[in-house]
Parts: structure tokens; C-alpha cells; sequence
């Protein structure tokens, strides 16, 4: 859906990266399973993806993708949550990041509209761009002054939360064809208030 987003999709993801399985330094389990309540959201996700996708069906495609956002709505607050930081766009106050938290499942946190929404959309939610973010707290930006692209990052936030809003979803909206919704079924994006970000304590 890049059209509707400034410099990369907002909602779908970027290409799945293999990759990940080896980051972070990770012997025996991965990073992303190490915290149960991180692990379970992850293979709730592949479990919706995997039928949906081997089904060529586009009304599963679409159902999977919708169950996965309630999936995440469910979520909540989440802690110490494991992930991978990968990008980081703006400046030190209007800033939004990317991390992998799975293998080509990301999180996008930003502190100002425009860096996720592009002006054809925002006119759309001008009267909840007074309610913006933070989505991500003072001490997570200052942090983020620390650490660098490909770091394994420790997490603390709430999914799908930003200045108190929903889950921003566009295809509550506007509708995403089949091709999109397999995109989002294989690189799912989703956005998240993040209040921490640590270097993660070694796992005894």
C-alpha cells in the first residue's frame, strides 16, 4: 500500500528477512523466544498466516489478516519483549522507528503523523492528529541516541497504542486488495507505543 505512506508501507511489512534468525547473537534460542508472552503473539501470527496463504483463497487471505490484528489488539502491554532495531527516520523530535520483533514481523512506533501518513490521508484524521504520539516516551528517544542500526534492543510499550488511539489500521478504512493482505500475512507491520528501549541483559 506504499501510495498511502511516506517512504515505506505503513501497515505492511518490509520483505521478510531470514537473516534474523542469526542476529543478536543467539545460540541455541532464538532472541524472539525468550520471553513466552513474545513467543506465543509470534506463533499466533504464523499460525493464522500459514493456512491462509497455501490456501489461494482470497476471503481466508483476507479473514487471516484480520484475525492477526485482533491478534494484536489483544496483545496489550507488553514487556521486555526481545527485537532487532532496523530503522530509525526524523530527528530527535519527530522520530519513528522500525524493529524486528520476529522474522519479518515489525513494530513502528513515530512521533509525528506525517512520518506515517502521507497528506492525501491526512486530512482524513486532522481532527486525531491534535491526539498524535508520542509513540515512542522521552527516555526510548534518548536511548535511541545510543544505540545503532542491527542492535538486539530490549522493549517495553503497548501495541497498537499511540496518544491513546487504536490500533492505527488504514484498512479499517480504505480496503486492501489480496495482494496486500498476503503481503501483510508474510511481513506483518504493526504500531506500538514503546516506553523503554534497552541493550537486553544476557539470558543466564
Amino acid at each position: 500500500m506504499t501510495h498511502l505512506v511516506s517512504r515505506r508501507p505503513f501497515l505492511l511489512g518490509a520483505a521478510t528477512l531470514p537473516a534474523a534468525l542469526l542476529l543478536g547473537g543467539c545460540i541455541g534460542r532464538p532472541y524472539y523466544h525468550e520471553n513466552p508472552a513474545q513467543k506465543a503473539f509470534l506463533d499466533g501470527l504464523q499460525a493464522l498466516a500459514r493456512p491462509a496463504l497455501s490456501s489461494s483463497n482470497p476471503l481466508q487471505v483476507e479473514e487471516a489478516a484480520t484475525q492477526s490484528l485482533a491478534l494484536s489488539n489483544k496483545v496489550g502491554a507488553f514487556n521486555d519483549w526481545q527485537g532487532v532495531l532496523r530503522i530509525v527516520e526524523g530527528n530527535a523530535q519527530n522520530v519513528a522507528v522500525t524493529i524486528e520483533i520476529g522474522p519479518g514481523v515489525m513494530l513502528y512506533a513515530f512521533n509525528d503523523w506525517t512520518l506515517g501518513v502521507v497528506s492525501t490521508v491526512t486530512d482524513f484524521f486532522s481532527r486525531s492528529r491534535n491526539a498524535a504520539p508520542p509513540g515512542l516516551s522521552d527516555p526510548a528517544v534518548a536511548a535511541l541516541k545510543t544505540l545503532k542500526l542491527g542492535q538486539r534492543v530490549a522493549l517495553t510499550g503497548r501495541m497498537g497504542e499511540i496518544a491513546g488511539s487504536g490500533l492505527f489500521d488504514l484498512s479499517r478504512f480504505l480496503g486492501k486488495t489480496d495482494a496486500e493482505h498476503r503481503q501483510f500475512l508474510q511481513a506483518p507491520r504493526f504500531v506500538a507505543r514503546i516506553d523503554t528501549l534497552t541493550v537486553p541483559t544476557p539470558k543466564k
